[in-house]
């Protein structure tokens, strides 16, 4: 669930390029340094402190009850949660390895069941206590009026970490939604320019081009094993849409291009219509 996947990060949180995933059309923008958390996500820094003050007191509560209020009952800061985690687990360079009597088992691979079951946990939550704490002090600024955030991509990367605990499990399913609605946002604002630019070429131009189509990426057994025959734009209703690959999870969906009105299908937008597909069979079968 925790799919964020970050590249090259340099030590000041930024992400080096990559040029492969710069000529990629179909590769997800990566986030910035500037930004880590979210695109215009305005209070980051007060979301980023909420979380992982929730996250860490679920985790104390979990391993050491009591452990995370004070005697007046009120839960302890993040700050005071990462020292009574240290006390209980010594930290090796800084990170804490908290170990889980409880890990779940291994999913079979092939099971079409694991689709609907959460994922294995770890048999350690990783808690980074020094960049967890540095996170703390480096969201201070913006969360009390002083100056600008800095927040950068390791802060994040380690407050998603505690998502392997088994108390949580919920900011990886908050951060699928994101991607989600983002693939789902782009699919429809894709759909729309390819419509548009269908409008100013006319049916009988889009037929044309159609009609002299060649298939730039077909299957051929010695050089182009991974090739696909050319699929039914949803757009244009001609088959001319490209297909670059298929969606990860099933199978089924094709991510690529028209080569008449130029719609545009990402991998994520793919898996999402291919899941919608198999709920649909799953609802016919029934």
């Amino acid at each position: 669930m925790l799919a964020a996947e970050l590249r090259g990060t340099r030590h000041d949180g930024a992400v080096a390029a990559d040029p492969e995933e710069q000529t990629d059309p179909f590769a997800a923008p990566a986030p910035t340094g500037d930004d880590p958390f979210a695109p215009s996500m305005a209070g980051r820094e007060g979301v980023f402190d909420q979380a992982l003050s929730n996250g860490l007191a679920a985790i104390v509560a979990s391993e050491w009850p009591g452990k995370e209020v004070d005697r007046k009952g009120r839960v302890l800061s993040a700050s005071a949660l990462l020292r009574v985690i240290e006390e209980h687990v010594p930290a090796t360079d800084g990170i804490a390895l908290v170990p889980d009597e409880h890990p779940m088992p291994d999913i079979p691979q092939g099971d079409t069941d694991s689709l609907f079951q959460a994922p294995r946990l770890s048999s350690h939550t990783r808690i980074d206590v020094r960049t967890l704490q540095n996170g703390i002090e480096a969201s201070q600024a913006a969360r009390h009026g002083r100056g600008a955030g800095a927040l950068q991509h390791r802060h994040i990367e380690a407050l998603l970490a505690l998502d392997g605990h088994r108390s949580l499990g919920v900011m990886g399913e908050e951060q699928q939604d994101r991607i989600q609605q983002t693939a789902q946002a782009e699919d429809v604002a894709s759909q729309k320019r390819a419509a548009e630019y269908l409008e100013r070429i006319g049916e009988e131009e889009a037929t044309r081009r159609a009609e002299n189509v060649a298939n730039p990426n077909a299957y051929h057994p010695k050089h182009n094993p991974d090739g696909h025959d050319l699929d039914t734009c949803p757009v244009c209703g001609h088959e001319t849409f490209c297909v670059e690959g298929l969606d990860p999870v099933f199978g089924q969906v094709g991510y690529g291009q028209c080569l008449v009105c130029t719609y545009t299908r990402t991998p994520g937008a793919a898996e999402e219509e291919a899941f919608t597909e198999h709920l649909r069979s799953i609802m016919n079968d029934e």
